[in-house]
């Protein structure tokens, strides 16, 4: 799932990325950083701006001493000190990453505005003790901060147990098979462009819309022998039709799955409620849906681990509704899938990727440090 980069290679992404952005990349602010608009691409999504999905975080995860096994996720900010992630990109052969080897940004969309000096320290880590890496039960980790992220990150809230049933009812209710369903999911992150892992990813905030599945329907496409109640811990989310090419991908595991509660929507956070963290799936944009930790059914845990940092309702507001973007035009393009018989949707990036950021965040660190 996870491609480690060896020193050589390392070695030649930071020269490619000196030559090729010495002049853009000095000693700008993030703010300026923001201005910047590389290529902007995932499986079927839109590229995201200040203040759309304030709750997104960035986490660099370093197995080794020397920066020889880094792989990037996504995740979610629950609190001003917690993010949640995946355990799959937080337990790598059966080690698990220390605080010290995980940096964490939030609060941007560009990911030239993550530098040395602006990511959050690491004071803790804790993977669910149930987490089964070869099914991805139970596919759940806790990030605590050692300092509160920035004003721009903006916490979201956790479904309730009784709102993810309210949603799962609308999934219920409203699926088509093989036809148009509404788009009420939201998923996010900087994973990458295409099924094919060796595609690069994006280096600004991508997002799109999926629909919920129902959990059965999920569960019986999966096939019970496979993942066995699938629709007890997960949540699964297809394209609002088969003819659009949209999922999470490599590189967006731990991010977000958020509904809008039509109970709420007039809150000043629109409604929008956290369901689940991207896990696994068939590839990319593959056949089969693509299955989402559904974070509601930790919330004890979660409570309990984070303690005092923690607020179930965090009054959050913001200035975005995403749901109401223009997503006519994500996904029109298509992919020919060919599984390779793997459960693998979320995960790190490409390696072409990585190399290519790890040089950068490299290059900056040592200029700035």
């Amino acid at each position: 799932m996870k491609a480690p980069i060896t020193n050589s290679l390392l070695l030649l992404a930071f020269l490619f990325f000196v030559s090729g952005l010495a002049k853009a990349q000095t000693d700008e602010s993030p703010a300026q950083a923001e201005q910047f608009e590389p290529t902007a691409r995932i499986v079927g999504g839109i590229s995201a701006v200040p203040g759309d999905i304030p709750w997104q975080a960035f986490i660099n995860i370093d197995f080794s001493d020397n920066g020889t096994e880094v792989y990037l996720c996504g995740g979610v900010v629950i609190a001003p000190r917690i993010i949640l992630t995946a355990a799959h990109c937080i337990i790598n052969g059966g080690r698990i990453a220390t605080p010290l080897r995980v940096k964490v940004w939030a609060g941007i969309t560009s990911v030239f505005s993550a530098t040395s000096r602006n990511a959050v320290p690491v004071s803790a880590i804790n993977v669910h003790p149930s987490y089964n890496s070869s099914n991805f039960n139970n596919d759940i980790a806790i990030i605590r901060l050692s300092l509160d992220l920035p004003e721009t990150a903006i916490p979201i809230q956790i479904a309730s147990v009784p709102t993810q049933n309210r949603a799962d009812a609308e999934f219920a209710n409203t699926w088509v098979a093989n036809s148009n369903r509404p788009a009420n999911l939201l998923i996010s992150g900087w994973g990458s462009v295409t099924p094919d892992p060796d595609s690069a990813g994006s280096t600004q905030l991508q997002q799109t819309v999926l629909s919920g599945v129902p959990d059965r329907v999920c569960d019986n496409l999966w096939g019970s022998s496979v993942h066995p109640g699938v629709y007890s811990i997960f949540v699964c989310a297809s394209p609002p039709s088969p003819n659009l090419s949209r999922d999470s991908c490599f590189g967006d595991s731990g991010g977000p799955l958020v509904w809008q509660d039509p109970q709420a929507s007039s809150d000043p956070d629109f409604g929008l409620r956290l369901l689940g963290l991207v896990s696994f799936g068939e590839g990319c944009a593959g056949n089969l849906p693509g299955v989402y930790t559904q974070v509601p059914s930790y919330f004890d845990w979660i409570a309990a681990v984070a303690g005092s940092d923690f607020r179930p309702n965090p009054a959050a507001v913001f200035s975005v509704n995403p749901f109401l973007k223009d997503y006519s035009n994500a996904g029109l393009e298509q992919f020919r899938v060919e599984s390779s018989g793997s459960d693998d949707s979320g995960g790190s990036y490409s390696l072409a990727w990585l190399l290519g950021l790890v040089g950068l965040l490299l290059w900056r660190s040592r200029k700035k440090g």
